[in-house]
């Protein structure tokens, strides 16, 4: 029996920790701020104040403020997984060691950065998303210092997997943020940001660090990378406040039980009213959501478009120095710099897709009789990409294999990286707002299969296009990347009910 308190209680405050947080209105608050708790005399109960939408709570400087720091946390992965593609010949000759094993680091790396957030993922619904943000970020600075004093290959090796594992929390964990602060409208633009990272670093990596590696050598390129991980934490640790409702409810319960048993009075749970009391689920349930995921046929086709573009953009990218250096007599410099075309049109795509995709949201709601709105209407904005990505593969590698002019070849990475941008969006958007609770899980799994894929493209690209050529070759990648339009009509058609049987 909840004994009569006082009519208000007044500021109450806890010393404890300072803990950033939104409340369950959305509006940004810290455990220790002051927390007005308004209490009746009917003992029976204990009422807050009806919360405002969430999206009114925050502004939009401040939305767009916390998921660029996300966003940032997000890059450093891609950044890192080819910054030192190419210094592979200085890194063999410091360590003693074969090409073939440097560049297995590579795709160890990738691998490792869709297997980690396997595991981010449900911890952040478990524990918040901020700290899980702090403890990889501070994984991701330590490995990267070991990585800078490596020793030995197998030390080398090692530390590159820790790398990966502490840079690819945001990869999942990014699509909870965004989840947690932006309206179902705004999440296609939002997403179209965030995976930014995924989309650039990789183009971006071989450029800085072609240049780094000439001027300072390749143990530089580690001391620059840890330079920007601690800056991503000083950024985590002084501006980003949590934002998981669920688990900032369960701790405001926790919070206010605490208090009342502590001033003598008798708790119960039924006086709370929209007070999460449940415990967090069991690490071992969140742990194969994940895998869960990777079984639902509707999450499997909406991802695959995007997968088979991501890590055919790799076969692209770990076979480029070759091919200019042989055929057009490009140096270290200048195939860093030939890497742009398809960073500009990877930045382009996902700013296009974003917007594009919440455009066309929009209007297929006011287009149809009911106003009636469900996640498949995103897909529609695929189309633009899925047409420029056999288009832009099979540019690049006939001009190649005739040894057209460079600009050609480079027009040709320009459209596949564009296409790449295009399609990422609304395949990400789709399934965030289909799994809105379990966003991170269902992203993450999405994550494996894209970054699956493109571990392996790397290690059968330069004995395939040795094979049957760059223009064949490539017009293989066409064919395969124009079939995985089926996938996005499979999903427009018959999503809705094929999740409906998955509930």
């Amino acid at each position: 029996m909840l004994k009569t308190l006082d009519s208000e209680v007044g500021a109450i405050s806890t010393n404890n920790e300072r803990r950033h947080s939104i409340d369950k209105t959305g509006s940004i608050c810290s455990l220790d701020d002051t927390r007005e708790i308004t209490a009746y005399t009917n003992r029976n109960d204990l009422q807050e104040e009806q919360p405002e939408a969430k999206e009114h709570q925050i502004s939009q400087a401040r939305k767009w403020f916390y998921l660029s720091i996300v966003a940032f946390q997000g890059f450093l992965g891609p950044l890192s997984s080819s910054i030192y593609v190419p210094a592979v010949i200085e890194v063999r000759s410091t360590f003693n060691t074969t090409t073939t094993l440097v560049n297995t680091t590579i795709s160890l790396y990738i691998l490792a950065l869709g297997i980690a957030p396997l595991v981010w993922a449900p911890l952040s619904e478990r524990h918040g998303r901020r700290i899980i943000y702090i403890v990889a970020t501070i994984i991701y600075v330590g490995s990267t210092i070991g990585c800078a004093l490596s020793p030995n290959i197998t030390a080398f090796i090692v530390l590159r997997i820790a790398q990966a594992v502490g840079s690819s929390a945001a990869q999942a964990v990014g699509a909870g943020t965004i989840t947690d602060v932006f309206s179902a409208n705004e999440r296609g633009n939002a997403m179209g940001l965030f995976f930014l990272g995924p989309l650039i670093g990789p183009v971006l990596g071989p450029l800085a660090g072609g240049y780094i590696n000439q001027y300072m050598g390749w143990r530089m390129i580690f001391w620059i990378l840890t330079a920007m991980g601690a800056l991503v934490l000083l950024l985590i640790l002084f501006f980003l406040p949590e934002t998981s409702k669920k688990h900032i409810e369960y701790l405001q319960f926790k919070e206010t039980k605490r208090l009342v048993e502590h001033d003598g009075n008798e708790f119960s749970e039924k006086n709370l009213s929209g007070a999460t009391s449940s415990p967090p689920e069991r690490f071992s349930t969140g742990l194969v959501r994940p895998l869960t995921f990777l079984k639902k046929p509707v999450v499997l086709l909406a991802s695959l478009p995007y997968a088979l573009a991501f890590g055919f953009m790799y076969f692209i990218i770990a076979t480029l120095p070759h091919q200019l250096e042989f055929k057009y007599g490009f140096n270290t410099g200048q195939v860093g710099l030939a890497y742009l075309a398809n960073g500009i049109g990877n930045a382009m795509g996902a700013v296009f897709g974003g917007q594009y995709s919440d455009w066309y949201v929009n209007h297929q709601i006011k287009k149809s009789q009911d106003q009636r709105k469900i996640p498949e209407m995103r897909l529609g904005a695929m189309w633009i990409g899925i047409l420029l990505l056999p288009l832009g593969d099979l540019i690049y590698g006939w001009c190649l294999q005739a040894r057209t002019s460079v600009w050609l070849v480079l027009g040709g990475f320009f459209l596949t990286g564009l296409g790449v941008g295009i399609v990422q969006t609304p395949s990400n958007t789709y399934l965030v707002d289909s799994y809105q609770n379990y966003s991170a899980s269902v992203v993450s799994a999405s994550n494996l299969m894209r970054c699956t894929w493109a571990a392996c493209t790397p290690l059968f690209a330069p004995k395939f296009i040795v094979a049957i050529g760059n223009g064949w070759a490539l017009t293989t990648v066409a064919i395969i990347s124009a079939l995985s339009g089926i996938c996005v009509l499979i999903v427009q058609k018959f999503g809705e009910s094929m999740r409906a049987r998955d509930k």
